[in-house]
Protein backbone atom coordinates (compact mmCIF):
# COMPACT_ATOMS: atom_id res chain seq x y z
CA UNK A 1 0.00 0.00 0.00
CA UNK A 2 1.39 3.35 -1.20
CA UNK A 3 1.12 6.30 1.38
CA UNK A 4 0.65 9.62 -0.04
CA UNK A 5 2.13 13.13 1.53
CA UNK A 6 4.20 14.12 4.84
CA UNK A 7 4.73 12.17 8.08
CA UNK A 8 5.08 13.70 11.27
CA UNK A 9 8.51 13.58 11.79
CA UNK A 10 9.17 15.34 8.62
CA UNK A 11 7.01 18.16 9.18
CA UNK A 12 8.82 18.71 12.67
CA UNK A 13 12.22 18.36 11.25
CA UNK A 14 11.02 21.09 8.79
CA UNK A 15 9.73 23.13 11.06
CA UNK A 16 13.40 22.85 13.33
CA UNK A 17 15.06 24.03 10.30
CA UNK A 18 12.44 26.60 9.19
CA UNK A 19 12.64 28.06 13.33
CA UNK A 20 16.05 28.44 13.84
CA UNK A 21 16.53 29.95 10.49
CA UNK A 22 13.98 32.62 11.55
CA UNK A 23 16.19 32.61 14.80
CA UNK A 24 19.25 33.12 13.39
CA UNK A 25 18.15 36.26 11.03
CA UNK A 26 16.11 37.60 14.16
CA UNK A 27 19.28 37.83 16.01
CA UNK A 28 21.40 39.10 12.82
CA UNK A 29 18.62 41.64 12.67
CA UNK A 30 18.96 42.42 16.18
CA UNK A 31 22.84 42.68 16.47
CA UNK A 32 22.79 45.25 13.31
CA UNK A 33 20.53 47.33 15.48
CA UNK A 34 22.61 47.79 18.14
CA UNK A 35 25.87 47.97 16.12
CA UNK A 36 24.01 51.11 14.21
CA UNK A 37 22.83 52.57 17.71
CA UNK A 38 26.67 52.43 19.25
CA UNK A 39 28.07 53.96 16.36
CA UNK A 40 25.56 56.43 16.08
CA UNK A 41 26.16 57.34 19.93
CA UNK A 42 29.74 57.20 19.04
CA UNK A 43 29.96 59.84 16.08
CA UNK A 44 27.87 62.29 18.27
CA UNK A 45 30.23 61.71 21.53
CA UNK A 46 33.13 62.44 19.51
CA UNK A 47 31.69 65.50 17.87
CA UNK A 48 31.05 66.78 21.79
CA UNK A 49 34.51 66.06 22.63
CA UNK A 50 35.83 68.03 19.16
CA UNK A 51 33.35 71.09 19.43
CA UNK A 52 34.64 71.48 23.88
CA UNK A 53 38.37 70.66 22.88
CA UNK A 54 37.80 73.91 20.21
CA UNK A 55 36.00 75.85 23.29
CA UNK A 56 39.40 75.57 25.02
CA UNK A 57 41.29 75.86 22.02
CA UNK A 58 39.38 79.31 20.82
CA UNK A 59 39.56 80.54 24.52
CA UNK A 60 42.14 83.03 26.18
CA UNK A 61 43.69 81.45 29.14
CA UNK A 62 42.24 84.68 31.16
CA UNK A 63 39.09 83.97 30.90
CA UNK A 64 36.72 81.75 32.93
CA UNK A 65 36.56 78.63 31.19
CA UNK A 66 40.29 78.34 32.41
CA UNK A 67 39.77 79.87 35.38
CA UNK A 68 37.08 77.24 36.94
CA UNK A 69 38.54 74.32 36.01
CA UNK A 70 36.54 71.06 36.40
CA UNK A 71 32.84 71.23 35.34
CA UNK A 72 30.23 68.96 32.93
CA UNK A 73 27.18 70.09 31.09
CA UNK A 74 24.59 67.47 29.32
CA UNK A 75 24.12 67.24 26.22
CA UNK A 76 20.34 65.87 24.04
CA UNK A 77 20.58 64.34 20.98
CA UNK A 78 17.94 61.39 20.75
CA UNK A 79 19.60 60.75 24.22
CA UNK A 80 21.19 62.33 27.01
CA UNK A 81 25.23 62.73 27.03
CA UNK A 82 27.31 64.35 30.12
CA UNK A 83 30.66 65.95 28.80
CA UNK A 84 32.77 66.37 32.07
CA UNK A 85 36.14 68.01 31.54
CA UNK A 86 39.10 68.74 33.96
CA UNK A 87 41.64 71.30 33.72
CA UNK A 88 45.04 70.98 35.72
CA UNK A 89 45.48 74.48 37.15
CA UNK A 90 49.51 74.00 36.41
CA UNK A 91 51.23 75.36 33.15
CA UNK A 92 51.49 73.14 31.20
CA UNK A 93 47.91 72.41 31.63
CA UNK A 94 46.06 69.20 30.92
CA UNK A 95 42.99 69.30 29.30
CA UNK A 96 40.87 66.11 29.41
CA UNK A 97 37.45 65.49 27.94
CA UNK A 98 35.24 62.83 28.50
CA UNK A 99 31.88 61.92 27.31
CA UNK A 100 28.85 59.74 29.12
CA UNK A 101 25.98 58.35 27.44
CA UNK A 102 23.37 56.90 30.17
CA UNK A 103 23.14 53.00 28.82
CA UNK A 104 19.98 51.44 29.52
CA UNK A 105 16.53 51.74 30.77
CA UNK A 106 16.63 49.85 34.12
CA UNK A 107 20.53 50.57 34.88
CA UNK A 108 20.92 53.99 34.24
CA UNK A 109 24.51 53.60 34.66
CA UNK A 110 26.86 56.37 32.48
CA UNK A 111 28.95 54.49 29.92
CA UNK A 112 32.07 56.09 28.71
CA UNK A 113 32.17 56.45 25.40
CA UNK A 114 34.99 58.92 24.38
CA UNK A 115 38.10 60.29 26.68
CA UNK A 116 40.50 63.19 25.20
CA UNK A 117 43.50 64.47 26.63
CA UNK A 118 45.69 67.25 25.31
CA UNK A 119 48.60 69.65 26.92
CA UNK A 120 47.66 73.33 26.52
CA UNK A 121 50.43 76.04 27.03
CA UNK A 122 50.69 79.85 26.52
CA UNK A 123 54.29 79.27 25.27
CA UNK A 124 55.68 77.40 22.86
Amino acid sequence: MRQNGFTLIEVLVTAAVVTSGLVAVASMFSFAVRANIADRQMAVATALVYDKMEEFRSTAFDQPLWKNGDGFDYVVKEVTYMRVWQVSPAAPRNVTVIVYVESGALTRRPTELVRATTIVSDTF
